[in-house]
């Protein structure tokens, strides 16, 4: 799967689920943030945001169509005695004669025209649901970043346990040749105790640097969004390589960072929603203009004939004072706009240091790779020849620890510049808004 720009051809095997991925299967980085947003419970949770935003706007709808409610009745109970129909000299009726009465009804209601009151909330809950469905794409993004950086830390992670591993062989190597030189008397015995010692200490740091890993591996297992417990993801030990060409001037990365950012067209979208909420808010207090019409039925267990009901009228609501809520309303909404406008400011402040600081890094970091690659060279060619010096006899101790601790130190350092530069440019991507 081809990756942003042809950058992290690295992949990881992640073992899971038989139905999410075929056991052995090598997922690249790309399958990996292909997984994450597919299994990411916060990718549900803003889907779910998106759907009840769109609700609300069907909600706003309501008030363009009519409404019928049918309503049925059944009742019991007792009537004052009166005369009788069919013998007026009797009474009928009292506390213990029981009588039903029963009735059917209908009603319809539609609000014909309000001055455009509904027609602006449904413009603003559109526009507020359109702001909402842009959370999709910035979570995406930040699945993403978070995905790369914790594959780039568990890559080097594992890069620095071979170099641990390597040192701990060294060490013992060294070992071995001091307490063969003191078998043969031609050093003195406190080398072995120094050998030993530093022996020690490289199975300690291989130690610590297998703990990192390991909890490298669940930062990426998170990040995923990973749940079988039973696998665990295994990282390709080879290194990402990173593009070749240097970054784009700070002004034209601004300008492309404009044009992307998802959360610029969001705020976009919500600094409109808000003055449509406004707008919304204005026409609170305009009259209303509705339709009713409604047929009833109510037949007794006296009589259970009567004719049916009906009316129908048009009415026209004015509310001249509403106690304030509208101007409060406004307040609100002037509120919002002004926030949304201010977040947008902000965000447009913070995006130039944001990409100047990934640029310098990936610039910087870029130097410290080509630095660290010539330490490495001469550290391990300054290895050799103490081991050289040393197999001979004509070395000691100090000199040989010195140059393995150089070569330790320098692999490592090299490590470190290579993820700090991959993750730079993650960074420098998440920054610009590519997907």
């Amino acid at each position: 799967m081809k990756l942003i720009h042809g950058f992290l051809l690295a992949s990881v095997m992640l073992a899971g689920p038989a139905d999410a991925q075929p056991s052995g299967e090598v997922l690249t980085l790309g399958r990996a943030i292909e997984i994450a947003v597919q299994q990411q419970p916060s990718v549900r949770q803003t889907r779910a945001s998106i759907e009840a935003a769109r609700g609300r706007v069907d909600q706003a709808r309501v008030a363009l169509h009519p409404t019928v409610t049918l309503s049925a009745t059944a009742a019991v109970g007792s009537t004052r005695p009166t005369p009788c129909a069919s013998d007026p000299t009797m009474t009928c009726g009292g506390f213990f004669d029981a009588s039903a009465q029963t009735g059917l009804g209908a009603q319809a209601s539609w609000r014909i025209y309000d001055f455009g009151q509904t027609r602006a909330t449904i413009r603003a809950a559109s526009l507020q649901a359109d702001a909402e469905a842009s959370n999709a794409g910035i979570n995406v993004l930040d699945i993403r970043v978070n995905v790369e950086t914790a594959f780039l830390e568990a890559v080097a992670r594992g890069k620095l346990v071979r170099v641990a591993e390597a040192t701990v062989k060294s060490e013992e190597v060294h070992l071995d040749q001091a307490r063969k030189f003191v078998a043969a008397q031609a050093k003195d015995p406190i080398e072995v105790a120094q050998a030993q010692a530093r022996a020690a200490n490289a199975r300690s740091a291989l130690a610590q640097a297998r703990s990192l890993e390991a909890i490298a591996l669940a930062n990426l297992r998170a990040a995923i969004g990973w749940l079988d417990a039973t696998r665990s993801p295994v990282v390709d030990p080879t290194w990402p390589t990173p593009p070749t060409e240097a970054p784009q001037p700070l002004a034209q990365l601004v300008e492309i960072s404009r044009q992307h950012r998802a959360e610029i067209l969001q705020l976009d979208k919500q600094i409109a929603a808000a003055e449509a909420s406004f707008e919304a808010a204005e026409y609170e207090r305009r009259p209303t203009l509705s339709a009713t019409a409604s047929t009833q039925w109510n037949p007794d267990s006296n009589d259970w004939s009567p004719e049916p009901s009906w009316t129908a009228g048009l009415t026209l609501s004015w509310q001249l004072f509403d106690g304030g809520r509208s101007r409060a309303n406004q307040r609100v909404a002037r509120a919002n706009v002004m926030s949304a406008q201010a977040q947008r400011d902000a965000l447009l402040v913070t995006l130039t240091s944001q990409l100047d600081s990934a640029r310098a890094q990936i610039i910087a970091n870029g130097a410290n790779v080509t630095a660290s690659t010539e330490a490495v060279t001469a550290a391990r060619a300054q290895l050799q020849l103490a081991n050289a010096r040393y197999a001979q006899g004509l070395g000691s101790q100090i000199e040989l620890a010195d140059a393995q601790t150089a070569v330790t130190t320098a692999e490592g350092n090299l490590v470190q510049a290579q993820f700090q530069l991959a993750d730079a440019w993650a960074h420098l991507r998440r920054s610009i808004g590519e997907v």
